[in-house]
């Protein structure tokens, strides 16, 4: 298996707003080893959320390539790519897409409800919400958890998949810098206890340290690649 776990090899991503066109993305070329903490940064609509949306399938390249684990996803048919952001890809997103009329149990395991839920799996999410500190919370429902609270449900939801990458979109831009410390020490967790490759699209830098990798993006192009 490569030792990439994300291969882009000039991928292009353009669409219409407003009856103009856009080039969200415009022939990036990047490799994303297995295993490491990777940030992706740069000023707002530079193409950074385009590219994780891109790597985790939820949508195509206009052109180019980007495969995982050395599955190109621009060949996969529809349900080839649903069945592999359910079990290869853990998703955590700024606005936590969480269901309200559900509690916390049931919100981590929405993603698994279409294909029926395996054995022992409600278990399991409530042992995860107890390891990211939600063991008093299960039967809470989203608005009766704090903007925190929930980000560790989403995060609970993308570690039920033990995924080998995980996707964070903005994880803390609407947390305090304390529960924003507290959610990047369990990506860090991911990646360091069970080998996970992460891939973070940020505007707020205090969080990475030393050895992260940091792929600066403007215009839909990579601009720099340094380690922190």
């Amino acid at each position: 298996m490569s030792e990439a776990v994300i291969e882009a090899k000039d991928l292009a991503k353009s669409y219409r707003a407003s009856g103009r066109p856009v080039e969200a993305l415009r022939g990036v070329t990047l490799s994303i080893a297995r295993g490491s903490m990777t940030f992706l940064v740069g000023p707002s609509g530079s193409g950074k959320s385009t590219f994780l949306q891109l790597a985790g399938g939820l949508d195509r390249p206009t052109s180019g390539t980007i495969a995982v684990d050395g599955r190109d996803l621009g060949s996969m048919d529809d349900r080839a790519l649903s069945a592999f952001r359910r079990t290869r890809v853990g998703f955590v997103f700024q606005a936590f897409n969480l269901i309200p009329n559900l509690d916390a149990v049931d919100n981590v395991l929405i993603p698994f409800y279409a294909s029926g839920l395996a054995a022992g799996m409600r278990d399991r999410a409530r042992t995860l919400l107890g390891e990211v500190g939600l063991g008093d919370r299960l039967g809470h429902r989203p608005k009766q958890l704090s903007g925190g609270e929930q980000q560790r449900v989403a995060i609970a939801r993308a570690l039920l998949k033990d995924p080998a990458l995980l996707l964070a979109d903005e994880p803390t831009g609407e947390l305090d810098s304390k529960t924003g410390a507290a959610i990047f020490a369990l990506l860090r967790g991911l990646q360091r206890d069970r080998g996970a490759s992460v891939v973070v699209v940020t505007h707020d830098t205090r969080h990475i340290e030393p050895g992260d990798r940091i792929v600066r993006i403007a215009d839909g192009a990579v601009v720099g690649d340094s380690p922190a």
